[in-house]
């Protein structure tokens, strides 16, 4: 992760390793009918008796199958964000409630400052085909090298796998040439390109609203309460918490600075 001038965070090529993923394909077939046709009819008045109708591919989808993925694919996604900050009401807090007697009642009822990510832009490659191809080479490299020198130490056949792995990261690099060019220039232009991309990019902005990458407690507590060891007694000392308010967040390509008001 990078910090960035202009008041950004960009984090590159992070790569999502599947341990678990279970892809169901299904197939929805045009429904087929047979049958229903009049038998008797009825002059100008429709259809006394009616053959039975029969319709085959009526599910939605007729033929389905799951694919076991887990372990076998690898993403990547890139991400270039500015940071905010929102102010949340803890929803199961009572209506009226100060923050002393929500103290009392449950510290769990404090409310938050949270601390978002809001994409600017976003890049998602759902099969990374460099670190697919790697990784294959790297456990096809690892299994050969332990076959044939077996009869080596340990840290021999660890020097000939680094010396190796050079190569094969190199062949990682090459692979990924063509998707470095295009996050070059969806970064420069400010745009993800593939519905894939803008999909996930209406995902993140509502992440960006719901789910908050870090929450401060307010009122921040500085001392924690001095409990009496005796059950059901009164703490010996309440503890000592300051309001925060107008937090803000900002950063420039050296620091991020979170900055806030308090009383």
């Amino acid at each position: 992760m990078d910090l960035r001038a202009d008041n950004t965070i960009q984090i590159k090529e992070l790569d999502i390793k599947w341990d678990k993923l279970d892809l169901t394909l299904g197939i929805d077939l045009p429904e087929i009918c047979v049958g229903g046709f009049c038998i008797i009819p009825i002059p100008f008045d429709g259809c006394l008796l009616r053959a039975p109708k029969i319709c085959v591919f009526s599910k939605d989808p007729d033929i389905s199958f799951t694919l076991p993925l887990g372990g076998l694919i690898t993403s990547e996604i890139s991400v270039t964000a500015s940071l905010l900050t929102k102010y949340a009401i803890n929803p199961n807090r009572p209506a009226g409630m100060n923050d002393w007697d929500a103290q009392d009642a449950n510290p769990s009822l404090a409310n938050h400052w949270q601390l978002f990510i809001d994409p600017k832009f976003l890049d998602v490659d759902l099969f990374d085909i460099s670190d697919m191809v790697g990784d294959l080479l790297e456990n096809a490299v690892d299994a050969a090298i332990d076959n044939l020198l077996g009869f080596l130490p340990g840290w021999a056949r660890d020097l000939v796998k680094a010396i190796i792995g050079s190569a094969i990261g190199l062949i990682r690099k090459i692979l990924d040439i063509g998707d470095d060019i295009q996050e070059w220039i969806s970064d420069l232009l400010n745009v993800s390109f593939g519905i894939l991309d803008f999909i996930l990019q209406l995902i993140a902005d509502y992440l960006a609203n719901k789910t908050p990458i870090q929450e401060i407690e307010d009122p921040y507590p500085i001392m924690p309460a001095d409990d009496n060891p005796n059950p059901g007694a009164p703490p010996k000392i309440v503890p000592v918490k300051i309001p925060i308010r107008d937090l803000k967040v900002y950063n420039d390509d050296k620091e991020m600075v979170i900055q806030g008001n308090v009383g």
